[in-house]
């Protein structure tokens, strides 16, 4: 059984089970390989945009004999891949506003699609993004990998376009996950907004407006963790 770390852990726990799903940006192929091995996934499509991961990814898929489940194929995103018959699509790994790019070019072909979205940076972008295109954002879930805090955001295509407030471009549903990652993840965020509000007050031209959002949002953080102090001690 192919073994997966905590961040790609949690998005398999978000897969559709018996679905049909596309991993963009496959890297290694691990992912489809555990989801069809377990399976959760009937099949799954692993793309990338370099031949030298998706070699990887086919020589992982090859060496556990499941040609006939995964289908291996460069690509750039979503670009020319049938979307008929999929559940999930899964885009990990890369920076929000890449992940925002990637599913604009195919937008009007999502609905219904279980969207599985781990931005290794910009997360707030992608948050932004999806708020203002149409996208609900079902739930997050995060993880602690290698000493770092993700988050992995289950979203769907709703038509919808809602307002999207720094503090939810920043924290999303994160708040949400009861588990300990959670608190690390948003502990994280504590930690770089206080730098940013260090870096702006000790610039040489401060920007008051900067300064005064970088410390709203830390404040919003400071009563976001103590909400969740306060509820492990009841």
């Amino acid at each position: 059984m192919q073994h997966l770390d905590k961040r790609l852990s949690v998005i398999a726990s978000l897969f559709t089970p018996g679905g049909r799903g596309i991993d963009v940006g496959t890297d290694h192929g691990y992912l489809p390989v555990a989801l069809v091995q377990s399976g959760a996934a009937l099949s799954m499509l692993a793309t990338d945009v370099r031949p030298g991961p998706l070699d990887s990814a086919r020589r992982c898929v090859r060496e556990n004999g499941l040609e006939g489940q995964i289908e291996t194929r460069l690509a750039d995103g979503l670009d020319g891949l049938p979307l008929a018959g999929i559940t999930d699509i899964i885009i990990a790994g890369m920076g929000g506003q890449l992940i925002a790019e990637i599913l604009s070019r195919r937008v009007s072909e999502l609905d219904g699609i279980n969207l599985l979205l781990q931005p290794m940076t910009q997360a707030p972008y992608l948050r932004q993004w999806l708020c203002e295109n149409g996208f609900a954002i079902r739930q997050e879930r995060c993880a602690v990998a290698a000493g770092k805090a993700y988050a992995v955001i289950q979203a769907a295509f709703t038509g919808e376009k809602i307002p999207c407030p720094p503090l939810y471009a920043l924290v999303g549903r994160s708040p949400e996950d009861e588990g300990e990652d959670a608190g690390s993840y948003l502990e994280t965020l504590l930690g770089r907004e206080e730098k940013r509000l260090r870096g702006l007050s000790a610039s040489a031209s401060p920007n008051p407006s900067e300064i005064a959002e970088a410390k709203t949002l830390a404040a919003g953080l400071r009563e976001i963790l103590a909400a969740r102090d306060q509820k492990k001690g009841d």
